[in-house]
């Protein structure tokens, strides 16, 4: 798990963030309604191939809930296709999901990350006065401003706590950013039985021949190798000069075994000489264990490794 920020990993009303003030959002929902005079107004979320109600104003139920989620090809196209000037006005709403095919015309103004990535979109349903959209179009602009304001204070939130966790050099966690998501993803696993394990991998080749600019190249070889090799769910770091850490969640010890293999084979491949020595620790979730006993175990067994292949290379 490299330590990177998607935009696509949680719905915004499931999270608590000071930078969000969804109540400022309601208000200005409510705003345009009145001022529309509009049978809804809503705000949604899109995020990967669905849709959020994030805050919404009806006259009557039309069933446009906050935190309702849906899908609705047609609305997402519209969104992809939007130019970036005026609004999109829908007099056939026939194509739409059933949310908006309900309503003889809504209109639609997409919001976006300070990215360039998409959000989502303010949408006004049945609007009586349709006719003046343009001469109101600056009180949509303020609403737009606002919510696109907080989003990028979120933003910028999220890169400098990304940076409190992230290596510098690889990308990857650093030992505070293990620390922090290694136990909660344990946690996790222990509820639905997972089984797991602690890889460490350390590169025990001498450097002292080799300039930063190399040095820095096969860190981050081992970095993408581990990467691509990973399980969404499992947690990976850097959290010493040459040393990285794996929390994998397997089926049985000889999946770990595996996947250190596996590991090895690629780094082999790699054209900058590694000497990889690897430490490993498996256990099952009814062993209660805390990532602490089991990460020494790892590190004695690296310790071990490391001294037969010095051995080796020595003689």
């Amino acid at each position: 798990m490299l330590a990177q920020q998607s935009h696509d990993n949680l719905w915004l009303r499931e999270q608590d963030h000071p930078a969000i003030n969804l109540p400022r959002w309601q208000q200005q929902v409510d705003i345009l309604t009145e001022f529309y005079q509009a049978q809804s107004s809503v705000i949604v979320q899109k995020m990967d191939d669905e849709f959020q109600i994030v805050c919404s104003r009806q006259k009557t139920n039309f069933g446009l809930y906050g935190g309702e989620q849906f899908q609705d090809q047609a609305l997402a196209s519209l969104l992809k296709s939007y130019t970036g000037y005026g609004l999109i006005q829908c007099a056939e709403t026939k194509d739409l999901s059933l949310q908006w095919a309900q309503f003889t015309q809504v209109v639609i103004l997409p919001l976006y990350w300070p990215d360039g990535f998409l959000f989502g979109a303010i949408i006004i349903c049945q609007a009586k006065q349709a006719q003046y959209l343009n001469k109101l179009l600056p009180l949509l602009e303020t609403a737009k401003a606002l919510v696109q304001g907080e989003l990028k204070q979120l933003h910028l939130m999220q890169q400098v706590q990304m940076l409190s966790v992230q290596d510098e050099q690889t990308c990857m966690l650093n030992p505070y950013g293990f620390s922090l998501m290694a136990p909660r993803q344990l946690s996790l696993s222990r509820r639905f039985g997972s089984h797991a394990g602690i890889i460490l991998l350390e590169d025990i080749v001498p450097t002292s021949n080799q300039d930063f600019v190399q040095q820095e190249q096969k860190l981050r070889q081992i970095a993408r190798i581990i990467h691509d090799n990973l399980r969404d769910a499992d947690v990976s770091a850097r959290i010493g000069e040459h040393l990285f850490i794996i929390l994998a969640f397997v089926d049985n010890e000889s999946n770990l075994s595996a996947l250190i293999n596996r590991l090895k084979k690629q780094i082999a491949k790699e054209s900058i000489k590694l000497n990889i020595a690897t430490g490993q620790s498996y256990f099952t979730p009814d062993t209660q264990q805390s990532l602490e006993p089991m990460q020494k175990l790892a590190m004695e067994n690296l310790a071990d490794n490391k001294a037969k292949l010095l051995s080796i290379s020595g003689k």
